[in-house]
């Protein structure tokens, strides 16, 4: 946690707060291609997903729009 205190049972708006700057965006280039991007996450950010158990794969750029 942000206050270094050691916290057995987080809340989730704690938790929450700190993927509050993650962006996925899709630009489209001068080409006329488009490029998707997600934000690069913190290392505190992958030891809350790791400890969740929620899989890298789910943050990348592909996951959301994956239809299958």
């Amino acid at each position: 946690m942000p206050n270094r205190k050691d916290v057995r049972n987080p809340r989730a708006e704690h938790m929450l707060k700190v993927f509050e700057f993650v962006v996925c965006g899709l630009m489209t280039l001068p080409d006329g291609k488009s490029c998707g991007f997600v934000s690069e996450l913190t290392p505190l950010q992958m030891d809350i997903l790791k400890i969740l158990e929620v899989p890298d794969h789910f943050f990348s750029y592909e996951y959301p729009f994956d239809s299958g």
